[in-house]
């Protein structure tokens, strides 16, 4: 989870206009993993995964998670049926290992984008002042 932070905290701190990205979509380059991005731009990609670090800093239960879903698990877990706690437990951190290590990746390939605009528009400029 560590990984994560440190990216996203890397691509906070990089991204200092974060409406450069408006309109920029990741190309598929060969080898790796920016083909993941689909058909949004970078900037959606931006608030995707600042408001993820939100509400995983603040514990916030996720939007899915209802009152319904929590009673339906509580009727389960009162009828008798128990669960095997540690095979879930493992199925659970899995699939959150999973998904915070493909975020990470998203914020790592964002911040690099982001980089090498940045660097083209001073690139640009140092053209222009000659």
């Amino acid at each position: 989870m560590e990984e994560y932070f440190s990216a996203i905290r890397k691509m906070e701190q990089a991204v200092m206009f974060p409406s450069l990205l408006r309109g920029v979509y990741m190309e598929q380059e060969e080898g790796t993993a920016t083909g993941n991005f689909g058909n949004r731009d970078l900037y959606e990609y931006y608030l995707q995964l600042k408001s993820i670090k939100i509400a995983v800093e603040g514990q916030l239960v996720p939007l899915s998670e209802s009152k319904h879903q929590i009673s339906s698990r509580e009727d389960v877990q009162e009828s008798g049926e128990e669960a095997d706690l540690e095979g879930l437990l493992y199925h659970h951190f899995t699939g959150l290992y999973r998904v915070l290590t493909h975020l990470t990746r998203k914020a790592n390939d964002l911040t690099r984008k982001y980089n090498e605009i940045i660097g083209q528009i001073n690139q640009n400029e140092i053209t222009f002042t000659w």
